[in-house]
């Protein structure tokens, strides 16, 4: 869902700046369309499922704008030029909404994965190996060299295009090579930590069953502990 959403999100915005052929256009609002329908159904199976129906209506509303297909709703208009402008700043809010939606599903995906921190390391050693190289390595003619040397060697690349000179460049090379490898190892078992973890308690539904029996039993246990323990205190009052 996320990808179609940003699919959809670049080829609206492309709609908005670039003039589309009628063909591509027609197709552009299939998809669009497609997806709008999703994230109505989306929406309301949400909604109805919400035990507080209000709450959720005021948390998500946004979301049934996200779901207008205002391409679709513009042609009928397209000699109207005043409606069209009307229509398409309501798309530009869309878009805008659209936006946010794939952030937002971006964002837990980074939460839950842990690849917001692991981004963040990697940020922060492109930063400063990029910073040391320009700095300290004279073959670094430029700040940008530099980058795509760091950048090119931490994805294990390694174009060759540019290399260090100095014993420090060479040193620093040594270590990028090493924060690459266990980097994009860390990468790797994230993502796949993440999808075994939907896949065994989330996406099997017997699973699912044999966990909500699991959690009558202890609460069934702990009951039965709390009589236990009620009885044994009477008997020592006697």
């Amino acid at each position: 869902m996320s990808i179609w959403i940003l699919l959809d999100v670049i080829f609206l915005t492309g709609s908005l700046t670039f003039e589309f052929s009628l063909n591509h256009y027609y197709n552009l609002i299939i998809f669009d369309t497609c997806l709008c329908v999703v994230l109505f159904l989306e929406f309301f199976f949400r909604f109805f499922k919400a035990d507080d129906k209000n709450k959720s209506f005021k948390e998500n509303w946004t979301e049934i704008v996200a779901a207008i297909p205002f391409d679709l709703i513009m042609l009928p208009f397209m000699a109207d030029a005043s409606i069209l402008l009307v229509l398409r700043f309501f798309k530009f809010i869309r878009i805008l909404i659209l936006f946010s939606q794939l952030f937002e599903i971006i964002g837990i995906f980074l939460k839950d994965t842990y690849l917001d921190e692991i981004l963040s390391i990697f940020l922060m050693i492109i930063i400063s190996f990029t910073l040391c190289l320009y700095l300290f390595d004279p073959s670094m003619n430029n700040l940008f060299d530099s980058l795509w040397f760091v950048v090119s060697t931490l994805t294990t690349v390694g174009y060759g295009d540019i290399l260090p000179t100095s014993l420090f460049g060479k040193v620093i090379t040594l270590v990028l090579l090493i924060f690459g490898v266990l980097i994009f190892s860390a990468v790797t078992a994230a993502m796949a930590s993440y999808f075994n973890k939907k896949l065994l308690y989330e996406g099997s539904e017997e699973l699912k069953v044999i966990k909500s029996k699991l959690d009558v039993t202890e609460k069934e246990l702990m009951e039965l502990k709390e009589e236990i323990a009620k009885l044994n205190e009477k008997l020592d009052d006697k």
